[in-house]
C-alpha cells in the first residue's frame, strides 16, 4: 500500500514525485490493471482469488453502459504505477457514494505519495459528482494501509460503527435465488 512522504521527500525524490500524472482510466489500460489486480492479491495472500480476465475489465468498465466500475491509473515516465478501481454506490443515509474496491501502488512506486495523488483525484472526483462518502475494505493485517488511510481520515467502521463486511459468493447467490440454504433444504419463505 502507499503511502505518502511528499512532506518530508529529498528534493530529488519531490521531482520525481511531480513525475506522477493521474488520469481516467482507459480502455487500454486493463492489460495493466489486470497484472496489478494479481499483484495486489498476490501482496494480500490469496493469489487465486481474481477470476476475471482482461476482456471483462473491458466489457465492464468500457463496452457496457452504464458500466460497471470507473478508475483511475498514476502514471510515472509513462508508465502505470498504480491504479484506483471504483464503483459508484447509493447511500439510504447520505446518497451518493464511491465505493473503492482496489487502490494499489506498485512496491517501486510507493512512498513517492501515489497513493496520495490518487485519493486527491478520487475526492476531487467525488466532490464534482455530489459524492458524500467514499467507502472500502482494508485487510486488518495491512498496517501500512491502515496508516495512510489514518493520516487521510479514515474511519474504521467496525470500530466506530460496529459494522461487520459480509459477502454472498456465486454459489450462495444461486442457492438464494432459488430459494434453498446453501447446501440444504430449501429455505423458508
Amino acid at each position: 500500500m502507499a503511502s505518502s512522504g511528499a512532506a518530508t521527500a529529498p528534493a530529488s525524490q519531490q521531482e520525481a514525485d511531480d513525475e506522477v500524472t493521474v488520469r481516467d482510466m482507459r480502455a487500454e489500460d486493463m492489460a495493466d490493471i489486470h497484472r496489478m489486480i494479481h499483484e495486489l492479491a498476490e501482496f494480500e495472500g490469496m493469489p487465486d482469488g481474481p477470476q476475471l480476465s482482461v476482456q471483462d475489465l473491458i466489457e465492464d468498465g468500457f463496452a457496457c453502459s452504464p458500466s460497471w466500475f470507473f478508475g483511475l491509473v498514476a502514471e510515472r515516465r509513462g508508465r502505470v504505477v498504480g491504479y484506483a478501481l471504483v464503483n459508484r454506490a447509493y447511500s439510504s443515509w447520505t446518497r451518493r457514494a464511491f465505493y473503492v474496491e482496489d487502490l494499489f501502488v506498485r512496491p517501486e512506486a510507493r512512498a513517492r505519495g501515489v497513493g496520495g495523488r490518487l485519493m486527491r483525484a478520487l475526492c476531487g472526483r467525488a466532490l464534482a459528482a455530489g459524492v458524500r462518502r467514499v467507502d472500502w475494505h482494508v485487510l486488518a493485517s495491512n498496517a501500512g494501509a491502515l496508516r495512510f488511510y489514518a493520516r487521510l481520515g479514515a474511519r474504521d467502521l467496525a470500530a466506530s460503527e460496529g459494522r461487520a463486511a459480509l459477502r454472498l459468493d456465486h454459489a450462495c447467490i444461486e442457492a438464494v435465488a432459488a430459494g434453498r440454504r446453501p447446501g440444504g433444504p430449501a429455505a423458508a419463505n
